[in-house]
């Protein structure tokens, strides 16, 4: 039997690595989990925006 780690944000927010976003995370089997950290999901939309607008 193998054990699959499972990141969930809470409400309203969103987990990022600074590179990957979501707001359930499946880990790979030597992932670091202390590489997310939770960000506001105003941020998120923020963030997102910005990468819209440089790849236009």
């Amino acid at each position: 039997m193998q054990k699959r780690n499972v990141l969930i944000a809470d409400e309203g927010m969103v987990l990022t690595d600074g590179e990957n976003y979501g707001r359930v995370i499946y880990l790979a089997e030597d992932a670091d989990a202390g590489a997310y950290r939770e960000i506001t999901q105003a941020e998120y939309d923020a963030i997102m925006a910005e990468s819209e607008e440089t790849t236009l």
